[in-house]
């Protein structure tokens, strides 16, 4: 029979072994798509100063965490192709699959950046069903809202390639630039879907811009975030 004490014990211990784990934000993970022959950040977190090694095309990346458990690398001039394979080790060790170097845009602004396939499907039917490209890859940020601290990771979002069903979620508009570009480019696509349907244009001012409208720039120190 084990006691109350016992089972602290074992939940104490988990703990520790859970905080000790090296961990990934969501947009490194299976699927991903790399920059190209650009300087390309990986970054997660550890047990403070615990050491990190990562294998990626051959070469090792060696760093230690920080006092506060944060680590990063990074890869120089990753040239073009994939899929690939990358190992993170530290007291744990991560395994990415099926990751490709290419050419990665962020697809950002209104409701006609975030307008989904799905919705236009009665006039691309026939796109729709030949949309199987798996060099063609999607990323959808999640909408949430935070005006007072930085989030250190997204609660949602995994990287899909195309095909029927999952073009559906893509942004029209992202879908067909990144079909266009991997035709005149045969590079693999990388799409960061982050846009925000219905919000105002004052919202995509810079703070220097807005001073000109009194309203809104005083509608913007409302929802002035605390670290800026």
């Amino acid at each position: 029979m084990r006691t109350k004490s016992g089972w602290l014990i074992i939940l104490f211990s988990l703990n520790i072994l859970s905080l000790g784990e090296v961990r990934l934000p969501r947009i490194i993970s299976n699927g991903m798509v790399l920059q190209r022959d650009a300087e390309v950040k990986i970054w997660g977190w550890a047990t403070p100063q615990e050491k990190i090694t990562i294998q990626f095309l051959n070469t090792k990346y060696r760093t230690t965490a920080d006092a506060q458990g944060n680590w990063t690398v990074t890869l120089k001039n990753l040239p073009a192709g994939g899929p690939h394979k990358m190992t993170i080790q530290g007291t744990n060790q991560l395994t990415i699959e099926d990751i490709l170097i290419g050419d990665v845009w962020v697809c950002s602004g209104q409701s006609n950046m975030e307008l989904p396939m799905a919705r236009v499907r009665w006039i691309y039917e026939d796109e729709i069903a030949q949309a199987t490209n798996p060099y063609i890859r999607n990323f959808t940020v999640p909408q949430r809202y935070n005006f007072k601290q930085m989030c250190p990771d997204l609660d949602g979002g995994s990287w899909q390639a195309a095909d029927p069903q999952s073009v559906l979620t893509f942004s029209a508009v992202a879908y067909f630039f990144a079909k266009e570009l991997y035709q005149k480019l045969g590079v693999p696509i990388g799409l960061i879907q982050a846009s925000l349907g219905g919000s105002p244009a004052e919202a995509w001012m810079s703070e220097t811009a807005l001073k000109e409208f009194p309203q809104h720039y005083a509608e913007a120190q409302r929802f002035r975030d605390d670290f800026s």
